[in-house]
């Protein structure tokens, strides 16, 4: 059973069995639903309101509010952003079943992480996670692991819900009670929960490791993407990255220093394999033209049509 199909559960057997007019299903049905950054077809645009409504707390992903915060790119850079997390995701999902000749991961979980703060870890996993979810065989469930500084809760609006500390904390949650369904089909996250000073040790916990084995179960098939504190701030992402099955070290070109990004490393499970991600690198002049190429479609300044 997948960790939505539990959540399904939880949430039916929590709320009053009343009956529903056909009406006011309806009603709920055509409520505005926020721009998703990726057309659903049809069938799937009709179940997830109801999905979302069923499990109650859906979270809506509100394109323009993440531009503006800069965790979604802006809007003229937002196909060649799509682009380059395509071939960030592949290798990624290749290691999770094995293929391409690379040795399979330990499990579907992944850790996105840094060296030091304001590298673009954040960005990186909420636009992985908005990637793989586009894949139409796989939901994809997005973790708050900064529990320190939990700017994804934040970003989505989900601070005051309760989340992963909350259930390494208290033996009577599971992870079926934090998860959030969102406006984006196949999409689910879930909080950072409360602060705690003793955070570290939860996660080197018996039970944390115990959750994290069964959550690798739950999302079948699936992906678990954590956002981490940055290594070198923080105990945590060293605690997790014992756990997930690859971990993603995003770096700032021109900005983080080799031996920084080396010591984070050193730090981290080195029996774990490790995709670097070089964040806001310079445009080159084939990227230059890619980009051209793509944007090549369309419409020009004057409102012409452009066939290249």
């Amino acid at each position: 059973m997948s960790i939505v199909e539990r959540a399904l559960l939880k949430a039916q057997a929590a709320k009053p069995q009343t009956e529903v007019s056909p009406g006011a299903e309806l009603e709920a049905a055509d409520l505005p639903v926020p721009p998703t950054p990726h057309e659903p077809s049809p069938a799937a645009a009709s179940q997830a309101p109801r999905r979302s409504l069923a499990l109650g707390g859906l979270v809506a992903v509100n394109i323009a509010e993440l531009r503006a915060q800069g965790r979604l790119p802006a809007e003229g850079l937002a196909h060649r952003t799509e682009e380059e997390f395509r071939r960030i995701k592949w290798p990624l999902l290749n290691t999770i079943l094995g293929l391409g000749g690379s040795t399979a991961a330990a499990n579907n979980l992944i850790l996105v992480t840094s060296a030091v703060p304001g590298e673009g870890k954040t960005f990186t996993a909420l636009n992985l996670a908005l990637s793989l979810a586009r894949e139409p065989d796989i939901e994809v469930l997005l973790v708050d692991g900064d529990v320190a500084q939990p700017t994804l809760s934040a970003s989505l609006g989900i601070t005051s819900r309760p989340g992963l500390t909350d259930v390494v904390a208290d033996p009577s949650l599971d992870f079926a009670n934090i998860i959030c369904p969102t406006s984006v089909d196949r999409l689910f996250v879930a909080p950072a929960g409360a602060r705690r000073d003793n955070s570290p040790e939860l996660f080197a916990s018996a039970r944390m490791a115990a959750l994290m084995e069964d959550l690798a179960g739950f999302v079948a098939p699936g992906v678990v993407v954590f956002d981490s504190p940055p290594v070198l701030a923080t105990n945590e992402a060293q605690v997790l990255s014992r756990y997930v099955g690859q971990i993603v070290m995003v770096v700032r070109a021109d900005v983080t220093e080799q031996r920084v990004v080396t010591e984070a490393l050193g730090l981290l499970d080195r029996t774990k394999p490790v995709s670097a991600v070089l964040n806001k690198v310079e445009s080159s002049l084939i990227s230059r033209y890619y980009s051209y190429y793509y944007y090549g479609y369309g419409k020009n300044g004057n409102g012409q049509d452009v066939r290249k």
